[in-house]
């Protein structure tokens, strides 16, 4: 029976991790604002500006030379792809909200309370989505299937498998 559940584990985390690899298949329409640029070292900086003065400090503090491949902002919030795979949602106001790549969020973007929590809880798994809830708590999802919630201090206040 484990032997089962490990394979689909890894059919489930392989099929994840080929999602990263489609970051440029990011829809698109009218009522959308799209920028196609690199942050670091490409051509089109310019059309950064758009982008909130906030928005792009995190990018610089938290994930500097990760290069930008799309940008969409609509009315309700501004989405954020990198070339590695992960996909970044701001507030308008250009606050971070939520962070998501199947392959694994970068140790630099995650509160380390909440990384070494997760670690003591099981070393092996990646944190694939953290939403910040409307009250500044966190919902913190793991490769391994779990559901992690933090208050705004990065207590656990929650688990869920």
């Amino acid at each position: 029976m484990r032997n089962i559940f490990n394979a689909v584990v890894v059919i489930a985390l392989v099929t994840l991790a080929m999602s990263c690899k489609h970051v440029n298949d990011v829809p698109s329409n009218e009522q959308t604002s799209v920028i196609n640029a690199p942050v670091h070292g490409g051509d089109s900086i310019a059309n950064l500006d758009k982008l909130p003065e906030v928005t792009i400090k995190y990018l610089d503090k938290y994930l500097p030379g990760y290069e930008i491949v799309r940008v969409i902002a609509d009315n309700h919030d501004i989405r954020v792809w990198l070339r590695t795979g992960e996909l970044l949602e701001f507030d308008m106001d250009g606050y971070i909200r939520e962070i998501e790549c199947p392959a694994g969020i970068p140790a630099s973007v995650i509160d380390e309370r909440i990384l070494n929590d997760v670690k003591s809880i099981d070393p092996e798994a990646n944190i694939v989505e953290i939403d910040k809830d409307s009250f500044g708590g966190y919902d913190v999802k793991l490769d391994n299937g779990m559901d992690i919630n933090y208050d705004v201090n990065c207590k656990r206040t929650g688990t869920d498998d």
